[in-house]
């Protein structure tokens, strides 16, 4: 999973489980705080009832505090109230019938004994459970009295419960607004957070391919600026060190040429018998010295085409050609090599080739080094030179019966000095420099194509030169 996923899930996440969480205890703090508003509101009905009534027996005026209790029957929740006299005789009720009973209560004496207000839940009273409050009532003589309130406790639920429900839904909103604002701003700073980490990656790996010029922008001067100004300083330090190993590796292959040239011209000599009868002996010797020569310039070419391609100075002259002869030359060269191995060699050409615009000399570099390959690595078979062409490109194809390539290493044989180490140890002829590849494939994207290998371990390989064709090369003469 990318770094800009995980970063964007993890803040979404972290934004819901904030969003949620405020939600459920906003909704708790809202239902809390409505209980103890009920409360609160439930005793403010009780004393204002008890103000009422006391001043009705003060001032003897029983039809104010009738009227009041109209008044209290309309109120949020409330069942009943009523004013008792110490005798037990109802002095005031909500329902005007029972104005003037006598009624046997313990709880309205126990708070006129009390002298101080009580509560009760009356579960058994008609309709479901009522909330009873009990305040005593001075009458400004001998006599007490008691106002008493009921509250009914489903009526009083539902009331908290439609709120709660009601505050849900606006919250709900909220919430749903805030979450979705929350996600784009996570996204958007996962983008922010891990863009440069991407552009770092790119460059790293850039530089890991040997393009030691990559440089990463810098914009910012937190932790992520100054890990992008120690990865520049760390390609511009490696591009030095390149630099002097390129000016190295050329300075020392140049000195070899001389020497070289000059024991190729004496060997000449020696085999032309310009110096001297040789011994059969002497000959065999010279042979092994005069190849070992040969193999030693072979990888001082190699050295030096490695230096002009990084450099940038590899000469390429493209034009426009039929690719047919230089395949069928090819053919040609290695199809002795391949009968002393037993191996069929097989050319494999369609009838009408388009012409291609590219270096013919360097295209036909490539294929030799493909098709001296698959002779190398392949002991039994056959190796099938071939060609494909489509509107844009011609695919040729290099396909042997050899020992295959892991697939971990199909990218890796492109590198310098890089070789398939268990093919290495296997195949019995002279070793390589691990050079020819990185060559080949440079040349080909040098000409606008590609270089790339398929492979099957134990059943061979394939490595396709793609090239483009002369009418699709945008640089070509018309």
């Amino acid at each position: 999973m990318k770094l800009w996923t995980k970063f964007s899930l993890f803040s979404s996440g972290l934004v819901a489980l904030v969003i949620v969480g405020t939600t459920f205890s906003m909704l708790y703090l809202e239902k809390r705080h409505l209980l103890s508003e009920m409360t609160k509101g439930m005793h403010e009905t009780a004393k204002s009832l008890q103000k009422v009534s006391a001043e009705s027996f003060l001032t003897n005026n029983r039809v104010s505090l009738i009227s009041y209790m109209k008044e209290v029957r309309n109120a949020r929740g409330v069942a009943f109230a009523q004013v008792v006299e110490k005798s037990g005789k109802i002095h005031a009720h909500t329902d005007s019938d029972r104005i003037g009973r006598t009624v046997d209560d313990p709880f309205v004496r126990q708070a006129l004994d009390a002298g101080t207000p009580l509560s009760r839940e009356d579960s058994a009273a008609p309709g479901g459970t009522v909330i009873e409050l009990a305040y005593p009532v001075n009458t400004g003589g001998p006599e007490q009295a008691a106002a008493v309130i009921g509250f009914s406790r489903d009526a009083l639920e539902t009331s908290v419960r439609r709120t709660v429900q009601e505050t849900k839904k606006r919250l709900l909103h909220v919430a749903l607004i805030a979450l979705v604002f929350g996600v784009l701003g996570a996204v958007l700073l996962a983008a922010v957070m891990t863009g440069p980490i991407r552009r770092m990656v790119a460059a790293a790996e850039k530089i890991g391919q040997g393009k030691l010029d990559t440089r990463v922008e810098v914009s910012s001067t937190d932790e992520l600026g100054h890990l992008a100004q120690s990865l520049n300083a760390m390609a511009v330090k490696l591009h030095e060190l390149d630099q002097l190993k390129q000016d190295f590796v050329s300075s020392v292959t140049h000195e070899f040429r001389s020497p070289l040239s000059a024991m190729k011209a004496h060997f000449d000599l020696f085999f032309r018998g310009r110096l001297g009868t040789l011994t059969e002996e002497q000959k065999e010797s010279l042979t092994v010295l005069s190849n070992n020569a040969a193999r030693l310039g072979r990888f001082i070419d190699d050295l030096l085409d490695i230096a002009k391609i990084e450099r940038g100075k590899m000469d390429i002259k493209p034009e426009v050609f039929d690719p047919g002869p230089v395949l069928k030359d090819i053919h040609r060269l290695f199809q002795p090599r391949a009968e002393q191995k037993g191996i069929d060699l097989r050319l494999e050409l369609p009838e009408k080739m388009p012409p291609l615009f590219a270096d013919p000399g360097r295209t036909g570099q490539i294929v030799t080094n493909l098709v001296s390959n698959a002779l190398k690595f392949t002991e039994k078979g056959n190796i099938a030179l071939k060609v494909e062409a489509d509107e844009k490109c011609l695919h040729i194809l290099v396909s042997d019966t050899g020992m295959g390539i892991p697939e971990d290493q199909l990218d890796r044989i492109f590198n310098k000095f890089e070789q398939v180490k268990d093919a290495r140890n296997r195949t019995t002829e002279q070793k390589g420099t691990g050079l020819g590849l990185a060559i080949a494939r440079a040349l080909a994207e040098r000409q606008g194509g590609a270089l790339r290998a398929q492979s099957v371990l134990g059943q061979g390989s394939t490595f396709i030169l793609t090239v483009p064709v002369h009418a699709a090369h945008p640089g070509a003469p018309a």
